[in-house]
């Protein structure tokens, strides 16, 4: 068994943890979990904040309206989903009203309670470049950071290099965001070529 496959295989039994997961209770009104999904060997990993609507009926991450723009921005830069891995902060979707009722953010509660998930994955995956996209990811790596202040600058920590870039769903404020969300995207590129020259 080569390496590669038994990293594959520990993410494969950490999704089937992350299904089963009752840690908070979101699991109650839950469709299914949605654990993260793409490459085990990725270099780039994709946080987000948490599933939607969509992302709760097929259990993929970034499959409904931001999901579209997303595989937009990364056919943008040569990438497809199969390069990358792909997830959220949260696995549950947060929800308020009668269902299918309508997205939320995750209270703290759910983020802590999801955490340890999170950590799992970044450790399995260890990738080179950690992209967040919006304030809640990036609370989970750069606390007390705002979004504002650090959008689109690359920070490290960990030994790893951190992006924070806006969450996708910006787009649906205009074309004006759609044209920064592009900009963020090249920016993965510009970071992408800094490393390989190291």
């Amino acid at each position: 068994m080569t390496p590669k496959s038994r990293k594959a295989k520990a993410l494969e039994r950490l999704h089937s943890r992350i299904l089963e997961c009752t840690r908070c209770p979101l699991h109650l009104t839950r469709t299914q979990a949605v654990p993260g999904t793409g490459s085990a060997d990725a270099e780039i990993v994709f946080v987000g904040e948490a599933p939607g609507r969509q992302e709760d009926v097929q259990g993929t991450p970034f499959v409904g309206g931001a999901g579209k723009v997303f595989d937009g921005l990364l056919a943008s830069i040569g990438l497809s989903r199969e390069d990358v891995y792909i997830t959220n902060t949260v696995k549950s979707r947060p929800f308020v009203g009668p269902p299918p009722g309508r997205n939320r953010s995750p209270t703290p509660a759910e983020i802590t309670a999801c955490a340890p998930w999170l950590a799992e994955e970044m450790q399995l995956i260890r990738p080179k470049i950690l992209v967040t996209l919006g304030q809640v990811a990036l609370n989970q790596f750069l606390p007390r950071r705002k979004l504002s202040e650090v959008h689109g600058n690359p920070q490290r920590s960990d030994g790893v290099t951190i992006l924070p870039l806006y969450h996708p769903a910006m787009a649906r404020y205009g074309p004006e965001w759609t044209a920064i969300l592009r900009a963020d995207f090249l920016k993965i590129s510009k970071v992408m070529s800094s490393q390989s020259r190291t």
